[in-house]
């Protein structure tokens, strides 16, 4: 299956920032983890990578909706560079601690996200509309991809490298992309320019008119922040037992292969099933992996937990990017993507410093059961309030 060329090129650059972004977000925890001594001074650098969603998302969808989108994707690759090689800068001078970490991973994850948004829109104008579903797995794919290769390559790099070392090579990635980004070119039109805020309230709009949408992005809210919850535990959980880097990353790499495999089944089992039991049904199997992990297990069985885990989270997550994708129009596309983008990461933060906080005091199975809990939460949410009952087939 072919696609634009535009397509291809926008593809291939968000997935050499993404796999930048995977390694760095799991090496940069591990740095803050090393410095501080604490589960909460590595939950405090996994939760300020959520912070652009939540303060920036909404104003990048409105910023993206008025910019030329080639132009953009070259603006933010060459900010990402720029951050990163900063970073290196401070590494190499002794200039780092957990507060420029935390910084780091707002500037940085800010300008990701913004580059992912520009994307979604770029999708909307080059795919057509009976090819979004694929090009959205398509897209997830990659992602599952990187997941899968990113924590394992990173784990090993750490080892090998230090961390000086992985963000050198970050750089470079960085570098390439940046250089690749100058031949993307899309036959687009400068959108007329709107007031800021009625065309933020025009996006507002547009997405509470979609009931559905509504009640999956409630939802999205719940199961994110059990996932950052049980992310955070489940690293903790495996560096408290002797893991070092490389088997931590083996480990999420896993999950990352079950991402793969999920990726191409979820777009044919939503047409098959219907996307209300496609997405309802993976958050209860969610919730009873997050229980079963908290167990003590053989590191095998821990693979194949998160190999479970992952299959699950990804063919949940494709549910809602491909509802968004089907029922918004390109021209709103980006104000909807970052106002939901926004309101999905809003409980991430404050969960994950909770975990943080929770393993310090001696409780991490106590992480886990929450995680569990919210996610049975999200689901009865559904079922009740949002009126979807328990679907078998819709």
């Amino acid at each position: 299956m072919r696609y634009p060329v535009a397509f291809n090129i926008a593809f291939g650059i968000v997935g050499s920032i993404a796999l930048v972004q995977t390694v760095l977000q799991f090496t940069l925890p591990l740095l803050a983890l090393d410095l501080s001594g604490r589960g909460s001074g590595l939950a405090l650098i996994k939760g300020a990578g959520f912070v652009p969603n939540i303060l920036f998302a909404i104003f990048v969808g409105v910023l993206n909706d008025r910019m030329l989108k080639a132009r953009a994707f070259r603006r933010y690759t060459a900010g990402l560079a720029l951050v990163t090689a900063l970073l290196f800068l401070g590494m190499i001078t002794d200039a780092i601690s957990i507060p420029a970490l935390a910084l780091f991973m707002i500037v940085f994850n800010g300008l990701a996200y913004a580059a992912g948004n520009a994307q979604m829109t770029l999708i909307r104008l080059t795919v057509d509309q009976d090819r979004l579903s694929d090009a959205t797995a398509l897209t997830s794919t990659l992602f599952a991809v990187i997941t899968t290769t990113g924590p394992a390559v990173a784990g090993f790099a750490l080892l090998q490298l230090g961390h000086q070392g992985v963000v050198l090579a970050a750089v470079l990635v960085l570098a390439l992309a940046v250089a690749g980004s100058a031949a993307l070119r899309l036959d687009e039109a400068l959108p007329p320019p709107q007031p800021f805020w009625p065309s933020l309230r025009e996006g507002w709009q547009v997405l509470t008119a979609n009931r559905e949408l509504v009640a999956m992005t409630v939802v999205i809210v719940l199961t994110n922040a059990a996932e950052g919850a049980f992310a955070t535990a489940l690293i903790l959980k495996l560096a408290g037992g002797g893991a070092d880097a490389f088997d931590i990353g083996v480990v999420l790499a896993f999950a990352g292969v079950g991402s793969i495999i999920a990726s191409r089944l979820a777009a044919p089992a939503r047409r098959r099933f219907g996307y209300r039991t496609a997405f309802f049904w993976p958050i209860w199997g969610l919730a009873l992996l997050y229980l079963a992990i908290s167990l003590d297990w053989p590191f095998a069985v821990l693979c194949a937990l998160s190999f479970l885990e992952g299959a699950l989270s990804l063919f949940f997550a494709i549910g809602v990017w491909s509802y968004r994708q089907e029922s918004t129009e390109a021209r709103h596309m980006g104000r909807v993507a970052g106002l939901t983008g926004a309101i999905f990461k809003i409980g991430m933060p404050p969960v994950i410093i909770l975990a943080g906080f929770l393993a310090d005091a001696g409780d991490l199975t106590a992480v886990f059961v929450m995680a569990a809990a919210i996610n049975v939460v999200a689901a009865l949410y559904l079922a009740y309030p949002a009126r979807w009952g328990w679907p078998v087939r819709g």
